[in-house]
This record gives structure tokens, C-alpha cells and sequence, in this order.
């Protein structure tokens, strides 16, 4: 039977590494279990996701013809004692969790060649990092409502004794019921632990496991000696999460992790419409954020229970329009920077819009001068002479405005018949650009951007460093990503369709390996 790549669905040979028509890798699991079921019952669809630690893969349970997520960890990653271990502690923490806002696990088994897996329930959906990405920001009352169900979730863990530890966007998925009604779904406790001496004990202290950009302060060792990390820590990463459902952008941006970690430490976050002002987001709303974000996680809510029911009190007053996306990149420190408001250039503005403004700018004038002159009377000066004159600046404009635009348009053309012709030749459909981010740990500049079809490099600037943003033509690319601290730079294939927005992560060290300064404190 021959054997197709699971991604692009081409014929090729099993014995390649990788795709050569999409580049898409070829492990030894996929080769098993092509065409024969994991543990005699899962059939591989797809895969969803593939990693330094392991694979994860849609499949379908054919005895109940039922779908099903496989996390499978890698053969060479079982023999360490350390990850073995924290892929173990996740299965056994997800059995003590029964909650419909958390993601079910369904079985946990070993195949031949030794390698673990989990079997977990699978979430038709989209994640709200996806969601945030498409439709911008979410209106305050939209957000408060799938707020209030992920924090029940979360509370659900906390209950059972465990800590989530990586609460972010790509962990909370969208689904929708028979009714069409939404619910989200917390998933992935990889880096999970749960509360007791013995499990607290098996991380190294100071050894930081999760996203930085929605780390807490006790994430990162800021506790007082002899205190360990609870829920709250959570919480604080919900806020972040929160923050980010209503601008569009989290409170804290940064390249490193040292920067994250001084922003995490003490820079407070800014007022929402600050950073967008756009935010349709009430004032009460806004505090309750700011209640989570605070550094001493003793002034955050109690329990994420509190939270929901801070959100609940304040849900029936929210705002349920969306407001538009912060007019500052996505990769610019929120923090640091004001915000940036983009003005149409004046060949994007058309006379009915010269008309509006004008019109917007004489109300605004007429009230400032009619108090001036109110104390212009007071002491005695004629008014009358200065609003003509006013009046009079007003028309001469309008009319220079109209002239300039009626001459424009009876300027003959003087060129040669040939121009002409050419512009009546429809210039070629056009055709929507792709958006890629590139994210790279800890860090990268993009030395190379090659188009593997033509064999052209695509022109960028020389200091592009990551996170970095581009724009590309569809089509199959090799990104070349270079950091001074590694001998080898990175390629890595994306291929990219119209209109179509992907992100591509690259990693030259591990991140859970980073290491970081200690805070006092113990885990």
C-alpha cells in the first residue's frame, strides 16, 4: 500500500525523513501507524502539532467512531527520567479533574516501542489566541462571558489541587454544543503540578516551565522564602489573558526573558485606552482586571471563583460592541511606548470627508472663540468684526480647496497616445498577501527569507529580528534564522496561502531550561 504525508496528502516514500513536496517531517510513529490503528483502536487523521518533546495527532477510536487528541512523547524523550515523569504527573493530575470547562482525558497507555501516550477528548473549535488574531478585539461583554466560564474551569483545577501554570491564550479552546451554543475548554496541564511537599518538590527551584509573556511574578521565584506557588499565580496569567480579549495586545511585551522578567516584576500595566483607545470596556470592568494583575498576590482575588463573580456583577452593564484593533504593532512594547494613531494621507481623503472635518473643526472653533469673546465683551471690544473675519478665512479655504480639485480635473493630459493605451490594459487580479510571524527562543534575526519555488529571496530589512511580522506573496518559503550565541543558524519550511495567517517557532534552546536569577522563594 503506498504511503501518503499526512500533511499534503502526496504519494511518497516512507523511508523519507520529510516530505520533499511540503517538508513536512516523517517520524517513525507515523510510519507504524499509517495504516495500522495505536493500540489497536486509534486510527491517525492528522497531525495537530509536532515538538521537542512529542507529536500530537487527530485520530479516531473506530470501535466508537468517536474522535480523539493522541499526545504521544517522543521514544528518545521517554528515556529521560525528568520528562517522563511530568508527562506521567499530567495524566495522573487530569483524572482528578471532572468539569465541562477542562478538557477529558480518556486513556494513558504505552506502545512497543516504549513511548507514552495520552488519549484526550477532542475540542472542535478554535483557540482564542486564533480567535483574538481574527476578529480583533473582543467586546467586554463577549469576553466577560467566556471569562466567567474559563476561570469555573480553572477553579475546577484548583480544587482538585493543581496549579495549571500555563494560562494563555493557545490554551483555551472555543467549541460550540448541538445548540450552538459556545463553551470553552481549558486544556493541556503539561506543565501542571499539583499542590502537595512530594510533587512540588520534583522541579528544579528557579527553573522557569511556560510562556513568559503570561508568567506571574511567583512563576518566576518572587515569593518570600518558605512560600510555595497556588492558584493565584493563575489568576494573574487569566489577567494577562483578559487584558489581551480586550485591546487586542497583552500588558507585557518583551524580546527576552530578562526584560519579561523585569516587566513581571514591577512595571505595572497601562490603563486599557492608553494602550488602545479603541476599548469599549467599562471602568469597573478595567479594575477588576487590575485587581489580578497586581504584583503582591495577596491583593488579587482568592480564588478564581471570586473572580467569575466579580465578572458576573458587572456582566448585564457591559459594553457588547467590539472595539477596533490598537493602532500600534503587535510587537511593540505596550508598555513603554504611546500609543500611535495612523491619519489618512490627503490622497485618502475624499471632499465629503474634507467637508465633515472642516465642518467638526469650525463647531469646535465657534465655541472656543465665543468664550473668548464673551470676555472680550466683558471688557468693552467689538465681537462682530472678528467672526467675519473668521467666517471669511473659512470660505476663501473652501473655495481655494474646490478650485484646486476643479483644476485638477481639467488639466489636459499631454502625454503621448501610447500612455494612454497602456491604461486602458487591466493591470492583473490582485492577489491577497500572506501573513507570517516569526517567533524565535530566546531570540533571532531573520538573515534569509528564500522563495523555494522561484528561487528568489524575498527583500527585507538587515536588523529583522524576532518576534517579526512579514508579508509574503503565496507559495513555499525557507526562513533562515541566525542568534550569535549558536554556532548554526535555523531554516525552516513554511508554505504560506493567500490571505492566509501562519506563525512559525523556533527554538535554539529549550525554553524550560532557561535559566533565571532567584527571587527568594521556593517552589
Amino acid at each position: 500500500m503506498p504511503f501518503f504525508c499526512i500533511h499534503c496528502r502526496s504519494a511518497i516514500d516512507p523511508a523519507y525523513k520529510a516530505c520533499p513536496f511540503c517538508g513536512d517531517p516523517i517520524s517513525d510513529f507515523l510510519r507504524r501507524h499509517f495504516d495500522t490503528p495505536v493500540d489497536g483502536k486509534y486510527q491517525i487523521l492528522s497531525r495537530l502539532g509536532i515538538g521537542g518533546m512529542g507529536e500530537v495527532y487527530k485520530a479516531l477510536h473506530i470501535h466508537l467512531n468517536a474522535l480523539r487528541v493522541i499526545k504521544l512523547m517522543r521514544p528518545i524523550v521517554a528515556t529521560d527520567p525528568t520528562a517522563n515523569e511530568r508527562f506521567l504527573r499530567e495524566a495522573r493530575l487530569a483524572t482528578r479533574i471532572h468539569h465541562p470547562n477542562v478538557a477529558t482525558l480518556f486513556d494513558f497507555a504505552a506502545i512497543d516501542d516504549g513511548s507514552w501516550f495520552m488519549v484526550w477528548e477532542y475540542i472542535e473549535g478554535t483557540n482564542l489566541h486564533e480567535l483574538i488574531d481574527s476578529r480583533g478585539p473582543l467586546s467586554p461583554k463577549y469576553a466577560a462571558m467566556l471569562a466567567v466560564q474559563a476561570l469555573l474551569g480553572l477553579d475546577a483545577i484548583h480544587r482538585a489541587g493543581i496549579v495549571h501554570r500555563d494560562i494563555s491564550p493557545e490554551n483555551l479552546m472555543i467549541t460550540r454544543d448541538d445548540e450552538g451554543n459556545e463553551h470553552v475548554k481549558i486544556i493541556d496541564l503539561g506543565i501542571a503540578k499539583g499542590s502537595g511537599s512530594g510533587e512540588e518538590a520534583k522541579t528544579q527551584t528557579g527553573m522557569f516551565v511556560g510562556k513568559w509573556k503570561y508568567c506571574s511574578p511567583e512563576h518566576l521565584g518572587m515569593m518570600p522564602d518558605g512560600e510555595r506557588i497556588d492558584g493565584r499565580a493563575d489568576l494573574y496569567s487569566f489577567g494577562i489573558v483578559l487584558y489581551e480579549m480586550l485591546t487586542g495586545v497583552p500588558p507585557f511585551q518583551a524580546d527576552t526573558p530578562h526584560a519579561y522578567v523585569m516587566l513581571h516584576a514591577s512595571e505595572q500595566p497601562k490603563a486599557l485606552r492608553e494602550v488602545n483607545p479603541n476599548v469599549t470596556a467599562s471602568p469597573q470592568l478595567e479594575q477588576i482586571i487590575f485587581k489580578s494583575l497586581e504584583k503582591d498576590r495577596r491583593k488579587r482575588f482568592a480564588s478564581a471563583r471570586e473572580f467569575a463573580q466579580a465578572l458576573e456583577a458587572v456582566l448585564p452593564t457591559l459594553d457588547d460592541r467590539a472595539g477596533a484593533p490598537a493602532p500600534l504593532p503587535l510587537a511593540m512594547e505596550a508598555t513603554e511606548e504611546a500609543t500611535r494613531v495612523v491619519r489618512p494621507t490627503p490622497a485618502q481623503v475624499d471632499v465629503a470627508t474634507v467637508v465633515t472635518t472642516r465642518d467638526e473643526n469650525v463647531g469646535k472653533m465657534t465655541l472656543d472663540r465665543v468664550q473668548t469673546a464673551e470676555e472680550h465683551r466683558q471688557a468693552g471690544a467689538p465681537v462682530a468684526p472678528r467672526r467675519i473675519a473668521i467666517a471669511a478665512v473659512i470660505v476663501i479655504m473652501l473655495g481655494i480647496a474646490a478650485w484646486m480639485l476643479r483644476r485638477h480635473e481639467e488639466v489636459p493630459v499631454t502625454k503621448p497616445a501610447v500612455k494612454a493605451a497602456a491604461a486602458v490594459v487591466p493591470p492583473p487580479p490582485a492577489v491577497a498577501a500572506a501573513h507570517l510571524g516569526i517567533n524565535a527562543f530566546p531570540w533571532a534575526t531573520v538573515t534569509r527569507i528564500r522563495n523555494i519555488d522561484s528561487g528568489a529571496d524575498v527583500p527585507m530589512n538587515d536588523s529583522l529580528m524576532t518576534p517579526a511580522p512579514v508579508e509574503l506573496a503565496p507559495g513555499r518559503y525557507e526562513v533562515t534564522l541566525a542568534n550569535p550565541k549558536f554556532s548554526k543558524p535555523i531554516t525552516q519550511m513554511v508554505e504560506v496561502a493567500a490571505g492566509e495567517e501562519r506563525t512559525i517557532d523556533v527554538h535554539f534552546a529549550d525554553p524550560s531550561q532557561a535559566p533565571l536569577p532567584r527571587f527568594g522563594g521556593s517552589e
